[in-house]
């Protein structure tokens, strides 16, 4: 199990949103997810987690303002896009994070 094993998740869609949660619980990550932008921002700056995940339906200018605000908040926040549930996890591992 990863040392700092809190991710923050952005999507739109709701089922989406509980699909991902449910393969990264099993991955033994726990997950807090929005679809509230400022929400997410918020969190990235008064929690600790290892990464930020923005689901694939989120706008482009969306994502990249909840990155970079994220980011501005913590600079070590590792930010992915997830395009896909199946890649998922190996998308966490080529970003150097144990899954």
């Amino acid at each position: 199990m990863p040392d700092n094993n809190r991710i923050l998740l952005v999507g739109r869609q709701h089922s989406r949103m509980e699909q991902l949660t449910g393969i990264l619980e099993m991955a033994g990550f726990i997950v807090t997810a929005t679809t509230d932008d400022g929400v997410a921002i918020d969190l990235a700056g008064s929690s600790t987690y290892e990464a930020l995940l923005i689901d694939s339906d989120v706008a482009q200018p969306d994502r990249r303002y909840v990155a970079t605000q994220c980011r501005n908040r913590d600079r070590l926040l590792v930010v992915l896009t997830v395009n896909s549930p199946r890649s998922l996890l190996t998308q966490l591992r080529q970003a150097g994070l144990r899954t």
